[in-house]
């Protein structure tokens, strides 16, 4: 009886092994402990771009005519396996959660501050904790 693959496997680039000049199973794997919990499209962004970064880049394509159509790419893309990885890594990004990261924001300037630094927000400051 053999055990299934891990769920991220599906959405991984090719692994080495078994395919040889693939995303080193291991390194495939740190990115899947690190994120698939969390937000399975980052792990598979991060994965697919570690793997674009193993690889030569490619001529850009700027236009494909298939004799029925043509389109144009502004800016060019990249081509090749290098092209495929960096625009599925884009793809997955474009679905990642956007709870990654909090906006940054500045503290209203008609507002005293607390001392030695602007960037707090005085209703949040409790006096009570020593300002170094």
């Amino acid at each position: 009886m053999t055990t299934p693959p891990e769920p991220w496997t599906f959405w991984a680039p090719p692994l080495d092994p078994p395919t040889t000049g693939g995303l080193p199973q291991q390194t495939a794997q740190n990115i899947a402990d690190a994120t698939w919990s969390t937000d399975p499209h980052l792990c598979a962004a991060l994965q697919w771009e570690s793997y674009a970064a193993m690889l030569p880049p490619a001529a850009s394509v700027s236009t494909v005519s298939t004799g029925a159509q043509s389109v144009s790419y502004q800016p060019p893309l990249p081509g090749g396996e290098y092209g495929l990885a960096v625009s599925r890594a884009a793809w997955h990004r474009s679905l990642a959660s956007a709870l990654g990261t909090t906006p940054l924001t500045v503290a209203d300037p008609a507002k005293a501050s607390v001392p030695d630094n602007p960037w707090v927000d005085p209703d949040s400051y409790n006096a009570w904790w020593p300002v170094a």
